[in-house]
């Protein structure tokens, strides 16, 4: 009896085991595969979001400055300064977060919450 507890072990040892070895191969294989993929999953989305910052670009600078070529020269001088002012205040705000090491767009003084 003893014999055929010990050959019983072995083969819940030996299948354990065996079931341990894929468990360590199949997750060694996962990493791989994920490190793999990332940097194509990272590059999607760096593109996708240029993509996206350009159309978003592209539409607000055509259609002021298509609008702006049929507006009088007053309206068009007062798009120009507005749009300076406007550049050096969101630059100016971003300076005084970036000095104090904070994210701009967190907090009370976000626009966006």
């Amino acid at each position: 009896m003893t014999n055929d507890n010990n050959q019983t072990e072995d083969k819940i040892k030996d299948t354990m085991d065996s079931l341990n070895d894929t468990f360590k191969n199949a997750a060694e294989e996962a990493k791989a595969k994920a490190q793999d993929a990332a940097p194509k999953v990272k590059k999607a989305i760096s593109n996708a979001a240029h993509d996206l910052a350009y159309g978003a670009s592209y539409g607000a600078s055509f259609a002021s400055a298509l609008a702006a070529e049929f507006l009088p020269e007053s309206m068009r001088e007062g798009m120009e300064k507005g749009a300076a002012a406007g550049k050096e205040a969101a630059q100016n705000t971003a300076e005084k977060y970036k000095s104090k090491g904070e994210d701009c767009c967190s907090g009370d003084e976000c626009s966006a919450t």
